[in-house]
């Protein structure tokens, strides 16, 4: 039993690790891409519209895209079952940032209004405690320094080419 808990904690801290480095390469993107929607008109009032439901309409609507990406998550599982490997990374990865980014985008619109919800404040804390403890687990890692460091020199490359185009 002791072998089958520590196989399973390696395996959970595996997709952790993934998980967060999908989320991590993805954040700047996320950002940019949601500044530049955040430029036009209808985005903006759209938006509005969203702050001003209620609490219980804006939980909903934060669910949405959470909830609508999960079919895609499986079919990616069920392809990589399946033999196909790449297709289902590929389909899961597409999902889990496609529903990142609307998820993300959405609480940072409602979260005031989300925060108020009682049971919601409670789990959101909770899981933010366990992310963050989850993180800092996984960013003491060598694979994650070692990542840390090839993405910071790409960063610094990319940056530089970036530079000398303007």
């Amino acid at each position: 039993m002791g072998r089958v808990f520590v196989l399973l904690k390696y395996l959970l801290t595996l997709l952790m690790f993934v998980v967060i480095l999908v989320e991590e390469a993805f954040w700047s993107l996320f950002e940019a891409v949601s500044g530049y929607f955040a430029r036009f008109k209808l985005v903006r009032k759209l938006e509005e519209f969203v702050a001003a439901r209620s609490p219980a309409i804006c939980l909903a609507l934060f669910l949405i895209p959470i909830l609508l990406m999960l079919p895609f998550k499986i079919v990616g599982v069920w392809l990589i079952a399946r033999g196909h490997p790449l297709d289902g990374l590929f389909v899961f990865l597409l999902a889990k940032a496609t529903g990142t980014f609307l998820a993300a985008r959405l609480l940072a619109i409602t979260k005031n209004k989300l925060m108020t919800i009682r049971w919601f404040a409670y789990c959101f804390d909770k899981f933010i405690g366990w992310k963050e403890g989850v993180k800092n687990y996984i960013h003491a890692t060598s694979s994650y320094k070692s990542y840390r460091k090839f993405r910071d020199a790409l960063d610094a490359k990319l940056a530089e080419v970036f530079k000398r185009e303007r």
